[in-house]
């Protein structure tokens, strides 16, 4: 009985610090910046392109939430807002008249009728977020839209 306890004790004086550093350092889970940068880069100069793109990022918001177990959406949506605010911003120093193209007030008309943002998006709601996660969302959303149509568009005609 001595030895089973003693073996006990040496496991558990073994294991612990094992345990204190996986509680530490939890899996990563899903790499929504990688996959963003993967999909979005693989999305042509085409007329389905704002389709395509929108798939790309609800499809890394919806595979980050699976990966948390659907209890981190907020944060998921802000991992998501903050890589479409980070990617504008290189647009923006790659290619600066796409800032300027994206901004003007009929840009995209056509292309995205719904590409202006709700005047105010903080009536909006969705179960477990807030209208100001949202509202952040849908501001980056439809700025990386306009970039990076432009960016694209630009980038084959310097090809």
């Amino acid at each position: 009985m001595r030895n089973n306890q003693s073996c006990v004790a040496t496991l558990a004086l073994v294991l612990a610090p094992i345990l204190a550093a996986a509680d530490r350092h939890p899996s990563p889970g899903f790499d929504t910046q990688g996959y963003l940068v993967a999909c979005s880069s693989r999305i042509l100069d085409v007329p389905l392109q704002p389709p395509m793109l929108q798939l790309c990022v609800s499809t890394a918001r919806e595979l980050c939430n699976m990966s948390r177990e659907m209890q981190s959406q907020g944060d998921c949506l802000a991992e998501v807002t903050s890589w479409l605010e980070q990617d504008s911003a290189r647009i923006g120093r790659t290619y600066p008249e796409a800032s300027e193209q994206a901004e003007a007030p009929s840009a995209f008309a056509d292309l995205l009728p719904q590409a202006t943002p709700q005047a105010d998006c903080s009536t909006t709601q969705v179960a477990d977020l807030n209208a100001t996660e949202l509202c952040a969302y849908q501001t980056a959303l439809l700025k990386w839209f306009k970039l990076r149509v432009v960016e694209r568009h630009q980038s084959n005609r310097n090809r």
